[in-house]
């Protein structure tokens, strides 16, 4: 069964949402998986990066 992914609220200032929003359009993702990408960058390093 797959895992279910709880909402979380997420407040931000206005200018840092229209930035959110701007990238996410010219990578052609939602806000969420724009937000979600940039925190397993800085979370989940790859293993190239753990092998550095």
């Amino acid at each position: 069964m797959p895992e279910k992914i709880k909402p979380y609220g997420l407040r931000m200032p206005d200018d840092l949402k229209d930035q959110v929003k701007d990238a996410a359009a010219r990578e052609g993702r939602s806000m969420n998986a724009q937000i979600v990408q940039h925190l397993r960058e800085i979370y989940q390093p790859s293993q190239e990066e753990i092998e550095a």
